[in-house]
């Protein structure tokens, strides 16, 4: 057998940007167009800038709330509005990664999944619970 060459298209990652992450991506695009919209879900238009502040200050609610860098945080809430996408960047801010889990999944599914992911809190349509160790390391308790 003989050896193929690497075909030149894939020869190309000295021409890729640096790694950034969505939120580092979120803040250039808000840098650049803070007055555009970014979320409109068919009640509200959130401009960029508007879509920062919410994202941002939802990062320090989650750390106040004792989500820290590294936790895993589910995210279970109807699909479509701008709370969903805010609470997923939000987690995103706060250094944490979103497990995601169908708002119309059956319970158990939602249990298995948060569970096998040691989830430290999940946001839903109705507020956030938070773990055990959560609610140790916070400094205000969760509004509901």
């Amino acid at each position: 057998m003989g050896r193929h060459p690497i075909p030149e298209q894939y020869l190309l990652s000295g021409l890729a940007p640096d790694p950034r992450t969505l939120i580092d991506i979120l803040r250039t695009t808000v840098d650049a167009y803070p007055e555009e919209p970014a979320i409109d879900d068919g009640e509200l238009v959130l401009t960029y800038s508007e879509l920062w502040e919410e994202v941002t200050g939802g990062a320090e609610w989650l750390d106040r709330n004792g989500i820290a860098a590294g936790d895993r945080v589910g995210v279970r809430m109807p699909s479509g509005h701008r709370s969903l996408y805010v609470a997923i960047l939000s987690t995103l801010a706060a250094g944490a990664a979103y497990v995601p889990v169908d708002a119309d999944d059956p319970q158990e599914r939602a249990d298995l999944v948060f569970g096998e992911a040691d989830v430290a809190a999940v946001f839903t349509g109705t507020g956030l619970w938070r773990s055990e160790r959560a609610k140790a390391r916070s400094a205000e308790p969760a509004a509901a």
